[in-house]
């Protein structure tokens, strides 16, 4: 919930001249890009079936939809990230997160802000379960790199 009336970030050319720069992040068109995203969700749902939850973070986790107007396939990609952090018992988060590479970890990390950002949309007491597992795991640089990356999910 935002305490703005008026949006005032569409008046700031830092904002504009970012969202320009970011546009070009990706090199294939928002279709392809939805389309990717539901191949992917097919094949992390198969491996969370056979209760490979570390398969099916990295395949989430892997190439997630970058840039300006791809809101749709993040928001897909998120609630795909999003059913794995639940299908996975809260005494397996340590082994998971250990298994993850560090550049894995730090995408991650950026899922779990997504979802504190939006309560009413994701399980924040879950999403600090897993903040917490990540933190130890990657230390506080995860966050700081996280924080300062332009790059969001």
């Amino acid at each position: 919930m935002s305490h703005r009336k008026l949006a005032i970030d569409g008046y700031d050319a830092e904002h504009q001249q970012m969202a320009q720069q970011m546009q070009y992040l990706s090199t294939k068109s928002h279709t392809e890009v939805s389309a990717l995203v539901d191949q992917k969700a097919g094949i992390v749902r198969a491996a969370i079936t056979r209760g490979n939850n570390v398969e099916a973070l990295e395949k989430a986790l892997s190439e997630p939809p970058y840039g300006h107007g791809m809101e749709p396939a993040q928001a897909a990609n998120a609630l795909l990230v999003s059913e794995i952090l639940m299908a996975t018992r809260t005494q397996d988060i340590a082994n998971v997160v250990g298994g993850l590479a560090d550049d894995a970890r730090d995408v991650l990390l950026k899922y779990v802000y997504h979802g504190l950002a939006r309560p009413a949309e994701f399980n924040c007491g879950v999403l600090l379960s897993w903040h917490e597992r990540i933190v130890e795991a990657g230390g506080l640089g995860s966050i700081v790199r996280v924080m300062s990356d332009r790059k969001t999910v």
